[in-house]
């Protein structure tokens, strides 16, 4: 397969549920994705109630969920794809920014976490990107995830050994392409851009940032950067 072919596979649309209550929210989330060529609005709830009785409608590929729900949280909605539609993505978009809702969500089993202070072409980005196994956080959120492990790491007389070469081993499997990607991203370029400058689909962009975060070992764009500036990769 050519690399034309394979970006016309990854053209497909991505088909998207919105878990909002707020009515001015849930409206302007709902036009930001339906004016996506890239995306397909399936349908939208208000309620977990709403939101189950739409999932037994549809199969989308990513559900957008606020936290926030008046009959109950978003993460019971989580935690239900996670059990019975693990093939469909969930991603949090919510107000609330503290460790509880963060580490309760990403436990039940949500694929990205993201606040209310994105952009319209970044909150399309990111669900291109969680639907193509990435996992998006906010800044804000993974500085606190980062600070929360580096606390809770005991001590080990040999990780720095461990790490020498663990480090040598994620530069060694990262290529010229992926390479030049995560520049750009550190540079804040979105996924579209980043297409543009290449000569590539924003989908073949959100594949190599995937393969980036498995072989970096992180889960979102600013840990990606962080890694990477770790081991030297970025010449900014």
């Amino acid at each position: 397969m050519n690399a034309r072919d394979f970006d016309s596979l990854m053209t497909k649309q991505v088909s998207v549920i919105l878990v909002e209550d707020e009515p001015s929210t849930q409206d302007h989330l709902a036009r930001v994705i339906e004016s996506s060529p890239s995306l397909k609005l399936l349908g939208v709830a208000s309620t977990v109630q709403d939101a189950y009785s739409l999932l037994f409608m549809t199969n989308p590929d990513v559900a957008l969920i606020d936290l926030g729900l008046p009959d109950s949280s978003g993460i019971g909605v989580i935690e239900w794809l996670s059990k019975y539609k693990p093939e469909t993505e969930s991603l949090v978009i919510t107000a609330f920014g503290d460790e509880d809702h963060v580490v309760r969500s990403l436990e039940a089993g949500a694929s990205g976490y993201l606040l209310k202070d994105y952009s319209n072409d970044e909150l399309v980005d990111h669900i291109l990107e969680v639907a193509n196994g990435g996992s998006p956080i906010s800044p804000l959120i993974a500085r606190q995830l980062l600070f929360k492990m580096q606390s809770d790491r005991p001590y080990d007389p040999n990780a720095l050994h461990r790490s020498e070469q663990d480090e040598s081993q994620k530069t060694s499997r990262i290529t010229d392409r992926e390479l030049k990607v995560i520049q750009q991203v550190a540079r804040g370029f979105t996924a579209q851009e980043i297409a543009q400058q290449m000569g590539i689909s924003s989908h073949t962009v959100a594949t190599h940032v995937k393969r980036i975060y498995k072989k970096l070992h992180v889960h979102s764009r600013s840990e990606a950067v962080y890694e990477a500036t770790l081991l030297g990769l970025l010449d900014l």
